[in-house]
């Protein structure tokens, strides 16, 4: 077994991180910031990689959260979690995000051994994770979509949609809901608007499912077996309030 205090001291560099037991910080060069602890059974390694301007009190607070509830997700065999109830002054974080081997890749190259036990942090939002992601679908996100590694980004909700307008003759592929930004989603709800027999359909990180169609007389809103008459500005709003 890896004596992983030994491996993340001896990180070239590596510094303790003050006000967290059993963390070290190390920059492997001006641009990257990584900064790692041991999980409470000290078989693991909860680690924060940052890309650019890094804040320590934010990452100290983010390492502490998780490890405070390390047991929801070490070996658990989920590829991502959200852990809730985390506050940061000056930011509007409000979870923790957690990201299984499989998905993170970090120290895989270099040391397969270290890469197994360790657990990806970041800071994330109530809307971003569902918990039911597979492996694929929890690679694509923390690697194409949630910039995890970026302590200043913006919130990118679970959205997976498929759609057809008619008009623009854009479409989704498959029968299956694949993962878009939210932007896409308002953009094509408000493109059904005089485009017949079109549709857009979208899934939240709970499982609800919506569907908006044009009717050629209008737009209509289905959701939990209710269909309802609707203007594109309303659809916007229920597409935003949906996803959070």
């Amino acid at each position: 077994m890896l004596n992983l205090e030994a491996v993340l001291s001896a990180m070239p560099g590596a510094a303790p991180v003050p006000g967290l037991t059993s963390a070290w910080r190390w920059s492997p060069n001006p641009m990257f910031t990584f900064t790692a602890a041991l999980s409470t059974d000290g078989r693991h390694t909860l680690q924060v990689n940052v890309r650019g301007p890094y804040d320590e009190a934010l990452v100290t607070a983010l390492l502490a959260h998780a490890r405070a509830h390390d047991g929801t997700f070490v070996e658990q065999g989920r590829p991502l979690v959200a852990i809730g109830g985390f506050h940061h002054d000056g930011t509007r974080f409000d979870t923790v995000g957690v990201a299984a081997a499989e998905v993170h890749g970090y120290h895989a190259a270099e040391n397969p051994e270290l890469s197994a036990v360790t657990y990806a942090v970041f800071p994330a939002y109530a809307s971003e994770i569902s918990g039911r992601e597979n492996e694929e679908e929890a690679w694509g996100r923390f690697r194409k979509m949630l910039r995890p590694n970026t302590l200043d980004r913006i919130e990118v909700p679970f959205v997976k949609m498929r759609y057809h307008n008619t008009r623009t003759q854009s479409m989704s592929k498959g029968d299956a809901r694949g993962f878009a930004p939210l932007d896409t989603l308002v953009r094509e709800l408000w493109l059904l608007d005089g485009a017949p027999d079109s549709f857009v359909e979208w899934e939240n990180r709970h499982g609800a499912v919506r569907r908006a169609d044009s009717t050629g007389t209008g737009l209509t809103l289905t959701h939990d077996a209710t269909r309802e008459p609707v203007n594109p500005g309303q659809l916007e709003t229920v597409a935003r309030t949906s996803v959070q």
